[in-house]
């Protein structure tokens, strides 16, 4: 399961708890199925960091792909254009062309890795906003256990 599923099961466990009479909304739930959520939220939460550790070496073999293709690139224009290199104006020519060459090869390098990056930065600052919600959640989720807890320690004290 992933966080955001233990919390849905945990907010469906606080919904569907037990309302105590008197209380303001205070509601009885078991410690034990609480401890369980924690526990599973605790395993779940170090998955999602590792996605976010293979999106970052993800975004480094694309740029590093970006660059291999755009030196193949290059080198073939460059090998291109030496042979073309026979009279002045196929000479004049293969220089044309080869500038071309270059300058697209650098514009699709320079978009390729302006999109690679654009990409890789959405991915982490969706997964961090995921992370950030579910450690958010389980913070108030805890808050929420702890007045529960006190509560009903306090309501044992009151009936010994």
């Amino acid at each position: 399961m992933t966080v955001n599923d233990i919390l849905d099961t945990l907010e469906n466990l606080i919904d569907c708890a037990w309302r105590i009479p008197m209380t303001n909304g205070k509601c009885a739930i078991s410690t034990d199925e609480i401890q369980n959520l924690v526990d599973d939220i605790r395993l779940a939460l170090p998955k999602e960091i590792k996605q976010s550790k293979m999106i970052v070496a993800d975004r480094k073999d694309i740029l590093s792909d970006a660059k291999l293709e755009a030196k193949n690139i290059i080198s073939d224009a460059e090998k291109r254009a030496q042979k073309m290199i026979c009279e002045s104006e196929i000479t004049k020519q293969a220089q044309q062309k080869a500038s071309q060459i270059l300058s697209q090869a650098r514009s699709q390098s320079k978009e390729l890795r302006k999109t690679t990056n654009e990409y890789v930065e959405n991915l982490l600052n969706n997964m961090e906003n995921v992370i950030s919600n579910s450690a958010h959640n389980l913070k108030n989720a805890h808050v929420e256990i702890k007045k529960i807890i006190k509560s009903n320690k306090q309501k044992q004290e009151i009936f010994n």
